[in-house]
């Protein structure tokens, strides 16, 4: 395992298997992916999405924290409509309350020709008329949870082995925890 402060890098696992998702007009994101995961029981995910229309889009940009708190922030939300995405990576997982979540960070070109990025939401970003392809790393024995991280003082996705390896949610938790 690799460390980085109190964020665990990397875990190794055997698990993988990639495969692709197309995510067809007019459906977010979220409602694509968080449908096809369920139906073939994905609880943890790696996904690079390439460029595409979206119809329309919502995102985050963060700026510096002004009381030092944390690393960052995300300002107000950011709407667009009829956008090219340039790209976009995200993570799946489950959050503090054990559900499923996609945290995604993507670029994208706005119909005035800008680009822009951060955080996008992806329940609010509905595919346009070209779709969006999206390249898969699943994972097994190695899943995604959020807990709260020292180094930026947000919650953020950290690895730990899946409940199913050893089958001590608990032990697995620990070997990821920050050392004291």
């Amino acid at each position: 395992m690799q460390r980085l402060n109190s964020r665990a890098l990397s875990l190794a696992g055997q698990g993988q298997s990639n495969w692709v998702l197309d995510v067809p007009e007019g459906v977010s994101i979220w409602e694509w992916v968080s449908a096809a995961f369920m139906q073939y029981d994905i609880q943890s995910a790696h996904l690079d999405l390439m460029g595409g229309h979206l119809r329309s889009a919502i995102f985050y940009t963060g700026y510096p924290d002004p009381a030092g708190k944390r690393i960052a922030q995300y300002g107000a939300p950011n709407h667009i409509g009829n956008a090219i995405l340039i790209s976009a990576m995200g993570i799946y997982g489950k959050d503090r309350q054990d559900k499923p979540l996609l945290h995604c960070h993507g670029c994208l070109v706005t119909g005035n020709g800008q680009t822009q990025g951060g955080h996008l939401d992806t329940q609010q970003c509905i595919v346009g008329q070209t779709g969006i392809r999206i390249y898969v790393t699943a994972t097994s024995d190695v899943e995604f949870v959020t807990r709260l991280d020292a180094t930026s003082g947000m919650h953020v996705f950290h690895p730990q082995l899946a409940e199913h390896i050893d089958g001590n949610a608990e032990r697995a938790a620990v070997s990821a925890a920050p050392e004291r």
